[in-house]
């Protein structure tokens, strides 16, 4: 088993072992000279995971499958795609999703469902997936109304004092 340290912005120096090294086929949007990525638990049980760059240690993306927040979310993926990941069944296919997290306010996340990081598990290619002809979009919210409520609730219960009296 041979290894590479990686030195990231947010983990620290952190030790991969070649073979989970991902190899993107074609690149994330925006980020086209980025290749090569590693996935990292967030925390233990957790939805979310770290897609870290092996080539730029400030670059790492938040995903997630959708599924984990109750978001029916299958698609038919284009023939060009299996093609250039050497898909050869369904259970190849891991897919994940880029989300984005408001600094404001993190309940209002939301995923990029439009576009999902799909992962040929057995030879570890990667590609982004721009879907046609589909109802997704590039910011579904993941965290349903009811518990944006709770949030707001305890913010504003926590944020309410003593009234003033003078």
């Amino acid at each position: 088993m041979s290894t590479i340290q990686l030195s990231t912005s947010r983990f620290g120096t952190i030790e991969v072992d070649n073979q989970n090294i991902i190899e993107f086929v074609s690149p994330i949007l925006g980020f086209e000279q980025f290749k090569t990525f590693v996935l990292l638990d967030h925390a233990e049980n957790s939805p979310f995971k770290w897609l870290q760059s092996t080539e730029n240690e400030d670059l790492a993306f938040v995903v997630t499958n959708p599924k984990f927040f109750g978001i029916p979310y299958e698609f038919a993926l284009p023939d060009d795609a299996v093609a250039k990941l050497s898909i050869q069944t369904a259970d190849d296919v891991i897919v994940f999703t880029i989300v984005n997290i408001p600094q404001s306010n993190p309940a209002l996340m939301t995923a990029n469902l439009l576009a999902p990081i799909v992962i040929n598990q057995n030879n570890l290619q990667a590609m982004q997936v721009v879907l046609q002809d589909t109802q997704f979009n590039t910011r579904t919210r993941l965290l349903a109304d009811s518990a944006l409520e709770k949030d707001k609730a305890s913010h504003s219960s926590s944020a309410s004092g003593p009234e003033e009296r003078s």
